[in-house]
């Protein structure tokens, strides 16, 4: 049976890739600037322990052209780019939950078209971002609900306010009142939000119980 899950869940990715890329040459095709977009990080596992979800991937160090021919715009990388790249998120993920735990997880962007930041996104035109969010965010139930991860991890509370999320219970926070994170329902499913991990100033102490929280919540 989790064999034909996994199966049915990468056809679902795969018919959104091909949504996806129709979606952006219509709506950019008259357009100077050229981002790209990313939707996966990796296979996109079935009953996955974590499905990592950020608000939109970033530039990186390939250009929208490079990212087109390497594939990205096609379908998910073999293994997963928080395994294999070295961006600050990448890295941050590997040293908090080590390469075995990561293998097994998924990530996934909430808006897939690329941006610098999430500053330069939102300088888009408000017409077209609305745009933007009404194509993925549904995409991005569509993928969580046939994966059907064990926790949604929210990277940033930035992605819960997009997804319209209630906070569910008491935040976690460190011994000075700084909030690490934040329990809520993502599609009916639980999550976690927490703090950017690449983009916020966060101490070791403050990391390794994010990750603690996260990975007790994942069981």
């Amino acid at each position: 049976m989790s064999k034909q899950r996994q199966n049915s869940g990468e056809e679902i990715c795969r018919q959104i890739y091909r949504a996806a890329k129709k979606f952006y040459a219509e709506e950019f095709k008259d357009r100077e600037d050229d981002p790209g977009f990313q939707i996966l990080y990796g296979p996109p596992f079935f009953h996955t322990p974590v499905l990592f979800l950020g608000y939109q991937p970033g530039k990186g160090r390939r250009s929208a052209l490079e990212e087109r021919e390497y594939g990205s715009e096609d379908r998910w990388p073999s293994k997963s780019e928080y395994l294999t790249e070295c961006w600050t998120l990448a890295k941050r993920l590997r040293e908090m939950f080590g390469e075995e735990f990561i293998e097994r997880c998924v990530g996934l962007n909430a808006i897939f078209v690329r941006a610098h930041s999430m500053k330069n996104y939102r300088e888009l035109d408000l017409a077209l971002r609305s745009q933007i969010e009404e194509f993925c965010l549904p995409r991005v139930e569509e993928i969580v609900n046939a994966i059907q991860p064990k926790l949604i991890v929210a990277i940033g509370f930035a992605t819960l306010d997009l997804l319209g999320v209630d906070d569910v219970g008491i935040p976690k926070t460190n011994q000075k009142g700084r909030v690490l994170t934040k329990r809520g329902k993502i599609y009916g499913r639980d999550a976690l939000g927490v703090l950017h991990l690449s983009g916020a100033w966060i101490s070791k102490q403050d990391r390794e119980t994010i990750a603690r929280h996260i990975v007790s919540s994942s069981i």
